[in-house]
């Protein structure tokens, strides 16, 4: 069966208070959702969908040259229209993993696992959860006695016993293309929001005893969204954490990690030594031995073996 992706990025993101489409704003140097494009691509799908809406002509100018297909949401009436507007792109004996264009830390091994457990299980749908000690204000999983997944119960509608249930959705599905092409337009908007959400396919696939199983997640953070620039900062603290722990395992020392802000593009080699309060941007390389001097700003830059960059130094390369 064939490999589908589609990325769901026509958000407005009214919460992040932007004239800039929410997925294109930076975390170390890269737009959100390039990090979800490249774990995309690094699937080897047979092909990638990219669901912009209005205002996201910068999106699409990003990616023109990427080789992803283009659908278009003409409304912002919820995740079940969404996958609706890219339905033309899809073939009917494709598997199609469905990703929010706002979740930059999940891993091409969480989502090769979805794509592998889909087709061993036969399901029609595999959805991705995570089970938390305090899951207050998520929607609940409930399966029957065979593990299918009956329902997705909203908290806020669940009774004492299903509030119990710590198995909670993550946002990220895989479906056969063929279910996709056949029930999403079935998907009314009876709801106090009028939008037309993708999870009443749970229903409608139980309810015709097809198969519907969960894969967890074995970290929380993969699956972490961003909708608010305090969360911008959480994620973009959480990933510059993941890069200097791997920087300083491979042989760098950094003096004051919370103090020194490196991007995502740069590459720094071993018996570098980086003092605090330091800020490496962009495409920089820094080779073997050099020493990057307390409060200096390097962009783009080349910092040869042995060189050391005095103090207080601005580096800026286009």
């Amino acid at each position: 069966m064939k490999k589908d992706i589609l990325i769901l990025a026509g958000g407005l993101g009214t919460r992040m208070k932007s004239s800039l489409p929410k997925v294109m704003h930076s975390i170390m140097g890269k737009p959100i959702l390039e990090y979800i494009f490249e774990t995309a691509l690094s699937l080897n799908p047979d092909r990638i969908i990219m669901l912009i809406g209005n205002g996201s002509q910068k999106v699409q100018e990003h990616f023109l040259k990427s080789g992803c297909s283009f659908a278009f949401q003409k409304n912002q009436l919820g995740t079940g229209d969404a996958v609706k507007s890219a339905l033309e792109f899809m073939e009917k004996d494709s598997s199609v993993l469905i990703l929010s264009g706002d979740v930059p830390l999940i891993s091409s091994s969480t989502l090769n696992k979805m794509f592998d457990f889909h087709s061993t299980s036969r399901n029609i749908i595999t959805m991705l959860t995570m089970k938390l000690e305090d899951p207050f204000g998520y929607g609940r999983i409930v399966k029957d006695k065979t593990g299918n997944v009956e329902r997705i119960v909203e908290h806020k509608d669940a009774d004492e016993e299903t509030r119990k249930i710590d198995e909670v959705n993550a946002g990220i599905y895989v479906m056969n293309a063929d279910f996709l092409l056949k029930y999403v337009p079935t998907i009314k908007n009876n709801n106090i929001q009028k939008e037309y959400y993708l999870t009443d396919l749970i229903n409608m696939a139980y309810s015709k005893k097809m198969s519907v199983k969960t894969i967890l997640v074995d970290d929380e953070n993969e699956v972490k969204g961003i909708n608010t620039r305090k969360q911008l900062s959480e994620i973009e603290i959480l990933m510059q954490t993941r890069k200097k722990k791997e920087l300083m395992l491979g042989g760098v020392t950094i003096e004051s990690p919370s103090t020194v802000h490196i991007d995502y593009d740069t590459v720094i080699s071993s018996d570098v030594t980086i003092e605090p309060c330091v800020t490496i941007r962009g495409k920089t390389v820094i080779e073997s031995g050099a020493l990057i001097g307390s409060h200096s700003h390097i962009e783009n830059g080349l910092i040869k073996s042995g060189e050391k960059v005095k103090p207080f130094s601005v580096i800026i390369k286009k």
